[in-house]
């Protein structure tokens, strides 16, 4: 019995689904984000924004904005197809983020309020929004990181069956044809085994001999 692996994301949608969702979800949100960025004169003063030209954070964001539109681009095409080397570059640019996203955490807990100059309220209310985010983060590496390994879970196994359903080809089929040698030293073989024909003399003799046998029976038996 073939175990074949789970395919349930939230036990309503299939890891398919679910991986599609995060998909267009995060296409959705980070092109929204593009579109606010370069729209806005509210974020950098003195940069693009101002009509100055891109400054180091612009071109920055607009890096990290670009790249993530293509992995979730990318990771929607190798949901679509089951593809499970496009589902690589989002699990590796997330892995990043969410590194980044526990890396600023523990240094916010570490700092406290004092170090960094805000209120107790804006300090709760921007770690509750860190650790929801990582959260959400997580899941979704973890529901794209399963879909990938079923994905190689059902190949191989459709390769295991293909393989089964191979019928063997004989041992005698692939090997190579004999050599002039191994075939002229087999003849010889085979000649020096059989008996060299009679002459024809000895042949004549024995022939009249039987005759002669063939004749005398009859006259014995009269007798």
């Amino acid at each position: 019995m073939v175990v074949t692996p789970s395919s349930r994301c939230c036990g309503c949608l299939s890891l398919r689904y679910g991986t599609i969702l995060i998909g267009v979800g995060n296409c959705v949100l980070y092109g929204c984000l593009y579109i606010w960025y370069l729209t806005s004169d509210l974020l950098h003063q003195g940069g693009f924004g101002d009509g100055l030209g891109f400054n180091s954070a612009d071109v920055s964001i607009l890096s990290i904005l670009t790249v993530q539109l293509l992995v979730n681009i990318l990771l929607l095409h190798g949901a679509r197809v089951s593809l499970p080397a496009h589902t690589l570059p989002w699990l590796g640019v997330n892995a990043v983020a969410i590194g980044l996203y526990m890396a600023v955490i523990g240094r916010s807990l570490f700092l406290g309020t004092k170090s960094l100059y805000i209120s107790y309220t804006a300090y709760v209310g921007s770690l509750t929004m860190m650790g929801l985010v990582t959260g959400l983060s997580l899941f979704c590496f973890f529901v794209v990181f399963q879909f990938r390994q079923n994905l190689i879970w059902e190949r191989s196994i459709q390769d295991y069956h293909s393989e089964e359903s191979v019928q063997p080809v004989p041992l005698e089929s692939c090997l190579p044809p004999p050599s002039y040698y191994e075939v002229e030293s087999d003849k010889q073989y085979k000649a020096a085994l059989e008996d060299d024909p009679p002459d024809y003399e000895a042949a004549v003799a024995a022939l009249e001999k039987g005759v002669e046998d063939c004749l005398e029976s009859p006259k014995l038996e009269n007798k």
